[in-house]
């Protein structure tokens, strides 16, 4: 096995306490932080639901007549989620912009 090497370059640094070497993070979270990260993830949930909607209604269209489980009126509602879901991501994408940009502006 070989020596490890005695470069303080190539060896790992000792990990401090947690906040000691991280400026950021004893600054107290604000409602614009909070706020950010609710429309980041319904952002991303938004989305995820309209491309499952997407895929539910092509496998209506496709599978209604061969198989009687997608014939249901069930399958029929997928329809609807990603013209329900996308326009809500669009609104939330906006806001998160717009509540972003106001917080860089404040910082400057």
């Amino acid at each position: 096995m070989p020596k490890a090497s005695r470069n303080p370059t190539q060896r790992p640094r000792h990990r401090g306490r947690a906040g000691a070497t991280d400026p950021t993070a004893t600054e107290p979270r604000t409602g614009r932080d909070a706020a950010e990260r609710i429309l980041s993830i319904a952002v991303v949930v938004l989305i995820a639901i309209a491309v499952l909607g997407f895929a539910a209604t092509l496998l209506h269209v496709a599978l209604r007549d061969s198989v009687p489980m997608f014939a249901s009126t069930m399958w029929q509602y997928a329809y609807w989620l990603p013209l329900l879901s996308l326009p809500l991501a669009i609104v939330c994408l906006v806001s998160l912009v717009l509540v972003n940009a106001a917080g860089k502006a404040r910082r400057r």
